[in-house]
C-alpha cells in the first residue's frame, strides 16, 4: 500500500485539522524535511494562509519545492536554516508551530524554544511530536512537557492520533501547547 499517497490525499489533513491548524493560519513546519505535513498544511490553510517549510537539508527542500509546485501549492515558503536556529520571520507573526519528530535533533533546545516563542503571535499553537523522547533525549513525556512549559507555553492537550513517520503510518501521542 501507498502510505504516502494515501497521506497526501486525505489523512494529513484530516490529521492537521484535528491537531487545530485552520484556514488562513501561518504555520511554521521546523525540521519539515520534504513535506510529509507542509503539503497537507498548505491544503488546510488555503490561499489565505502560509506555510513556512523550515529545514536545514537543501536537498529536501529542493524536492519540497518540486512537488509544491507540481501540485500548483503557492502558499509555501522555503527557509534554508543551515547551521543555527533562527528563523527570519517577523515576531508574533505566526499562529501554528509544528515540531515533529524533529525536537530530539536540536541540540540547543531552550534557544530553538525562545525562537518559537517570539516568531508565535499570542495564543500560537505549537504541536509536538516527540518520538524519540526516550531514546535520544533520555527524557519522558513529562520531562519534555516540562521543557517546553518552562520556555513560556501551556500545555494543552494531548492527542493520540494516527500519523506518517518515515514513510509509515503509526500511532503516537501528539502534545499541543499554547503560547501564554
Amino acid at each position: 500500500m501507498d502510505y504516502m499517497k494515501k497521506w497526501f490525499d486525505q489523512m494529513g489533513e484530516i490529521f492537521l485539522i484535528d491537531v487545530g491548524i485552520e484556514q488562513n493560519h501561518s504555520v511554521i513546519d521546523f525540521g519539515c524535511g520534504k513535506g510529509t505535513y507542509v503539503i497537507p498544511a498548505a491544503r488546510v490553510v488555503g490561499a489565505g494562509g502560509k506555510v513556512y517549510a523550515v529545514d536545514k537539508n537543501k536537498e529536501s527542500l529542493d524536492e519540497l519545492m518540486q512537488i509544491s509546485e507540481k501540485m500548483g501549492l503557492k502558499n509555501i515558503e522555503r527557509i534554508d536554516v543551515p547551521e543555527g536556529i533562527k528563523v527570519p520571520l517577523q515576531e508574533e507573526s505566526v499562529d501554528v508551530v509544528l515540531l515533529y519528530d524533529v525536537i530530539h535533533l536540536v541540540g540547543n533546545r531552550k534557544k530553538l524554544l525562545t525562537e518559537i516563542y517570539q516568531v508565535s503571535k499570542p495564543n500560537a499553537l505549537m504541536s509536538v511530536y516527540p518520538k524519540h523522547h526516550q531514546e535520544d533525549m533520555n527524557m519522558e513525556l513529562d520531562d519534555v512537557k516540562e521543557e517546553i512549559e518552562s520556555a513560556g507555553f501551556s500545555f494543552e492537550r494531548m492527542l493520540y492520533k494516527t500519523l506518517m513517520h518515515n514513510n509509515y503510518l503509526e500511532q503516537g501521542d501528539i502534545l499541543n501547547f499554547r503560547k501564554q
